[in-house]
């Protein structure tokens, strides 16, 4: 049985927090996450044990998952293990920038459900930031929104060619807005920050120099990621938060150097 919190994550509202009782039923939770995700844009489940069998039931009590496009892992389960592995980008311990999954492999995914098998880390390292991008696109100024609208695309350059293994070599064209039948919503994988060791893309606005560029998708990030916006999440070892990709942005903070993080990923296409 579960039961929900009405307290949201952000203070735009975004979120919803679901306590699962001990036993409860893998299908009967994945339930009523299939029905809050889709309305709160982030769900939390805490104190969960699941083994990777039983993550990958609740993965498919969720929905049908995506056909799987990457070069690690499948859809029902990927391992995200802060590997050490000099150029894992995805599954390696570096941040990731707020990002739309699926978009610069053309798969559309709706949700993603992360579930923290072992972490261990210094606080702000490891940790997922969700944004709730809808409520900071109607409620974004003017001067982000134009060139956005203006240019109605960005470019990437992907660089992480094992889990990106068929992409364009070169700079290619994504959409920066998408509507799939069930809300329109920006498309967006940014910039990772200067001085990472390595990074899994870089994008740039077309028409625009570099430098302007950059600090047009370095302000974009800024403003996206106000506390308004956005909810950052401590892990702990059972946690389990379901996001609406189409609804929301997400990334990560760096792993500390001695940090541990496995999380399982799933990913559903609704």
């Amino acid at each position: 049985m579960t039961t929900v919190t009405p307290n949201p994550l952000t203070e735009s509202g975004m979120g919803t927090i679901l306590s699962a009782a001990e036993g409860t039923d893998l299908a009967a939770l994945g339930s009523d996450i299939r029905e809050a995700a889709p309305v709160s844009g982030c769900v939390l489940v805490r104190g969960l044990s699941l083994d990777e069998q039983q993550f990958q039931s609740l993965v498919h009590a969720v929905g049908e998952t995506v056909h799987h496009k990457f070069g690690e892992g499948q859809a029902d389960l990927l391992k995200l293990n802060a590997s050490r592995d000099v150029g894992k980008v995805v599954t390696g311990r570096g941040p990731l920038p707020l990002h739309t999954d699926g978009m610069l492999v053309g798969e559309r995914t709706d949700l993603i459900m992360l579930y923290a098998a072992d972490f261990k880390d210094e606080p702000g390292s490891g940790e997922t930031f969700v944004c709730d991008q809808l409520s900071a696109w109607n409620e974004m100024p003017e001067d982000l929104r134009q060139p956005l609208e203006h240019a109605g695309s960005l470019e990437y350059l992907v660089e992480e060619r094992g889990y990106f293994p068929n992409v364009p070599e070169d700079w290619y064209s994504i959409p920066a807005v998408r509507d799939h039948g069930r809300v329109r919503s920006l498309n967006l994988a940014l910039n990772f920050p200067d001085g990472a060791d390595v990074r899994g893309w870089r994008a740039r606005v077309p028409n625009m120099s570099l430098e302007e560029s950059s600090r047009f998708l370095s302000r974009l990030d800024a403003y996206l990621r106000e506390p308004r916006y956005t909810y950052q999440h401590r892990w702990r070892v059972g946690d389990l938060v379901v996001i609406d990709n189409q609804r929301t942005l997400h990334g990560r903070t760096a792993i500390g150097t001695g940090g541990t993080r496995v999380l399982f990923r799933g990913q559903i296409a609704l």
